[in-house]
């Protein structure tokens, strides 16, 4: 159900107030700097993250700064099957996402924890694709629970997070944190840079109030 998820996004620089005057210098600049990433005004970049399939509609949680500003998203599942995917929800406080794909046969999804039943000290399971690195397994416990915690990822506090000291890398962002019951206790969010294995994920009460949202 962990899922690897690819993102293309395109930054028009030519709606940069500076692009009027140095325009031409800019242009070549960044031809020569990123080369076929460049074009005519126009830079394509990519990232990586994960998801957790919660659904066998196709629905897939990951975080929010993961797709929030993507062109295209591709999902890449287990077996290498790449589908493409369109976003359905945004949460930007909880920085959490649903997006959805067309799923080509049913999938074991997770079941969401009882946030109250999560406990200071249990062994925790982290699944995701650290630089690119697909279903990559680090272990760890809940080292707290209702942690507050701002990134440079999002321009904005999350709050009510759970802490945890299993390995949390770039491309872990929206992957699994599981108990040993294999039951989805949050959604792994980033790791505090310069510090020793102090991370953070959206516990599964949030992940269930953005299931629910809209119904």
């Amino acid at each position: 159900a962990v899922v690897n998820i690819r993102t293309e996004t395109v930054l028009n620089l030519t709606e940069l107030p500076e692009w009027g005057q140095y325009g031409n210098e800019l242009d070549k600049f960044f031809h020569e700097y990123f080369g076929q990433a460049y074009s005519k005004g126009t830079l394509k970049y990519k990232s990586i993250g994960s998801g957790v399939i919660v659904n066998n509609d196709g629905s897939i949680v990951t975080n929010a700064h993961v797709v929030m500003k993507a062109k295209n998203i591709f999902v890449v599942l287990s077996n290498g099957t790449i589908l493409k995917a369109k976003v359905g929800k945004i949460n930007r406080p909880d920085d959490l996402a649903l997006i959805k794909v067309d799923l080509p046969g049913p999938v074991h999804t997770p079941k969401l924890a009882n946030f109250k039943d999560i406990m200071i000290g249990e062994t925790v399971i982290a699944i995701g694709s650290p630089l690119g690195l697909e279903n990559s397994v680090t272990v760890g416990v809940i080292s707290g629970k209702d942690r507050d915690f701002s990134s440079d990822r999002c321009s904005y506090l999350c709050s009510g997070l759970l802490q945890t000291d299993a390995s949390i890398n770039p491309g872990n962002s929206g992957g699994a944190l599981l108990n040993l019951d294999g039951e989805l206790v949050g959604i792994n969010l980033a790791v505090v840079q310069n510090a020793q294995n102090i991370g953070f994920a959206v516990p599964a009460n949030k992940i269930d109030a953005l299931l629910k949202s809209g119904e």
